[in-house]
């Protein structure tokens, strides 16, 4: 990836005709590793607000999931991503890039919802979302593509999405292309590990050995 992702005045995502924009430059001395954090724990925890839990009667976040501005504002937003979802299955964002990760990040916030890839209001979007992801994996078992020098935040997104696709779908012929996909996946990242136990923005095999503590996270 040419930059880092960061919050985006007003939201994580700014709507724009070639994508969304909320991965761009850094303009308020926010440090990265804040930046992503923030950035992911945003379009996930919107939509999760809405999903249930083990002890959501007690909850403060069920609690929340009750207010009817809060219900109103997360269908919105994802009413907004699924307008934004290009035909072939993908997000993109900032002048059209980031297609793994903003797809990995945006089918997570959809499937918080409760949709999977046959149920539910947007699993149209989830299955389109999950067929690009397996269609751009490749045979060393990176999600993504070996031309991004930050490759790393897409593999590591797409592997959270794709697994939480894994352990709902019902499809058989899905259920093993995605098993596959996420058995490669892991072989990569475990062989992407740096000798101090950490990961890069790359593997340790294209980094030199180098690791940053923001992919560390994915």
């Amino acid at each position: 990836m040419a930059q880092h992702p960061q919050s985006a005045r007003g939201g994580f995502f700014h709507s724009t005709r070639t994508g969304l924009s909320g991965f761009g430059v850094f303009r308020s001395g926010i440090s990265r590793r804040g930046c992503l954090r923030a950035g992911f724990i945003a379009v996930l925890a919107a939509a999760c607000l809405l999903a249930g839990g083990p002890e959501e009667q007690t909850s403060t976040a069920a609690i929340r999931r009750q207010d009817p501005k809060i219900k109103l504002a997360v269908g919105r937003a994802l009413d907004w991503l699924a307008a934004e979802q290009r035909p072939q299955g993908y997000w993109e964002a900032n002048n059209r890039q980031y297609k793994v990760a903003m797809t990995a990040l945006s089918g997570m916030a959809m499937s918080c919802e409760g949709s999977t890839t046959s149920t539910g209001k947007y699993s149209e979007n989830i299955r389109k979302a999950v067929e690009f992801l397996i269609d751009t994996a490749q045979p060393n078992g990176l999600i993504g593509y070996k031309d991004d020098y930050r490759y790393t935040y897409g593999h590591g997104f797409s592997m959270l999405f794709l697994s939480q696709i894994y352990g709902e779908e019902d499809d058989p012929d899905l259920r093993e292309r995605l098993k596959k996909v996420l058995t490669r996946a892991v072989t990569f990242s475990g062989q992407a590990q740096t000798t101090r136990g950490g990961w890069g923005y790359v593997s340790a095999k294209d980094g030199r050995d180098f690791d940053e503590g923001s992919t560390c996270i994915t």
